[in-house]
């Protein structure tokens, strides 16, 4: 991938939304940075997994802190033992709330689309199963009947692909949207859960069946459940986590880091192998905002490097340690700080000016969003103790990337830019005070 040279391709090239794939020439190595190599960990834990045994783990951090590209590296370094199959969970269901039913609907489906594609088709056999149950005992009703007519008609229209691969697109497809269709499907589903999880598990023996025969084992990662309310995937994860852990394959899920660190049913550590990844650190607890220590600078700007020409677009190093700093260490914010100061540049390159009015403005929101929330205290707090309290709030400010988890001795601390905001707050309230006083002297 060539570097951008101009703000305009540098804004297409700083883009944030998608993971990078393995071997993409862009990827950087945190893992020093953070204090801990997540993605080593877990390949290790892969490697050495039983012949026997299931690996059902956790993947967590806060949002938009890189676990998409760490697990894409993850499928990579593994791809000699393993056959990797990654999904997003928001993608491919409901976006508000999922249960059981649709995840085993969209596993089915993934499932067989893979192997497919990889030329090791799940055997008609047990395709016909799933198709036959669910045409004599799912989609029975009128509406079902002729939603089942639909799919045939399609299927036949296109050709090359199985009828109950048809099937399942369609059943995920609409599972992603209201309807009243999609719920008494559903209820016929909730009346027969060991019949479905069956049919599932058989497709999983299937693939497993034909992997094993090329030396591989089956991986499931399924991503994005971080974007989910906790309560929704602790009733999947934790409290279905019999069922959920009957899959037999090995999979890998990133929750919400919320569930790790307080549990809403029970502590999801009890059931599950849980990995987190801290934000890269720029520094010590004891330094200012704008301070670096250890290699987290050099390397987020390695990461900005990869991306645009830092020399012809960004030549000013202060601009640059701005812009790190800001941050936090989070590589999602980064290059949307990044991204945003390509817009806000008026010459050829970005300066320092550019750099702060893009900080200015997103200061700005954040200062919003506490406002409407009443964060002030949990933040205030937060950045004094660099620790989490017992409070849901401290909880909702992780999830909402107002502050970040580091490594070492495991410590939290508030995004540099709340952190001027509470300066500028208790900076207001100081000379406030020092007004009343001088008012009652005079």
């Amino acid at each position: 991938m060539k570097l951008a040279k101009t703000l305009a391709d540098a804004t297409a090239a700083l883009d944030f939304e998608m993971p990078l794939e393995s071997g993409d020439a862009r990827y950087v190595d945190l893992g020093q940075s953070r204090g801990t190599d997540v993605c080593g960990r877990l390949q290790t834990l892969l490697e050495r997994q039983p012949a026997d045994r299931w690996m059902h783990a956790v993947f967590a951090s806060h949002r938009g802190a890189g676990k998409s590209t760490e697990l894409k590296k993850l499928a990579n370094a593994v791809r000699g033992q393993y056959f990797a199959v990654y999904f997003e969970a928001n993608v491919e269901m409901d976006s508000v709330k999922f249960s059981m039913e649709d995840l085993l609907l969209v596993i089915a489906r993934v499932i067989e689309e893979q192997m497919r594609k990889r030329n090791t088709p799940i055997p008609a056999v047990e395709l016909k199963k799933v198709e036959d149950w669910f045409s004599q005992v799912v989609l029975t009703g009128e509406q079902s009947k002729s939603f089942l007519a639909g799919v045939q008609t399609e299927a036949k229209a296109e050709g090359g692909i199985p009828f109950v691969a048809k099937l399942l697109a369609s059943l995920t497809a609409g599972f992603k949207v209201e309807s009243t269709h999609r719920e008494s499907v559903k209820n016929t589903l909730r009346k027969f859960p060991g019949t479905l999880m069956t049919l599932v598990n058989n497709l999983l023996d299937s693939a497993s069946q034909q992997l094993q025969a090329r030396g591989l084992r089956l991986l499931l990662l399924i991503d994005n459940m971080d974007r989910y309310d906790p309560q929704v995937v602790d009733e999947l994860l934790v409290q279905s986590s019999d069922r959920f852990k009957s899959l037999r394959c090995h999979m890998i899920v990133t929750p919400p880091i919320g569930l790790v660190l307080k549990a809403e049913s029970q502590n999801i550590e009890s059931v599950f192998r849980c990995e987190t990844m801290p934000t890269v650190k720029l520094r010590e607890p004891s330094q200012g905002y704008d301070e670096f220590s250890g290699t987290g600078r050099e390397a987020l700007l390695d990461a900005i490097g990869r991306r645009i020409d830092l020399n012809r677009l960004m030549p000013d190093p202060a601009a640059r340690n701005r812009l790190v700093s800001a941050s936090g260490g989070a590589i999602r914010e980064l290059l949307e700080l990044a991204q945003d100061a390509t817009l806000d540049a008026d010459d050829d390159c970005i300066t320092l000016a550019d750099v702060n009015r893009t900080l200015d403005r997103r200061r700005n929101r954040l200062r919003d969003r506490i406002d409407a929330n009443g964060w002030w205290d949990t933040l205030a707090t937060l950045a004094e103790t660099k620790r989490l309290d017992k409070s849901p709030e401290f909880l909702e400010v992780v999830y909402q990337r107002l502050a970040f988890q580091y490594n070492g001795k495991v410590w939290y601390d508030v995004h540099p830019l709340v952190a001027e905001l509470l300066e500028q707050r208790q900076s207001s309230k100081r000379a406030s005070g020092s007004a009343k006083r001088r008012a009652k002297k005079s």
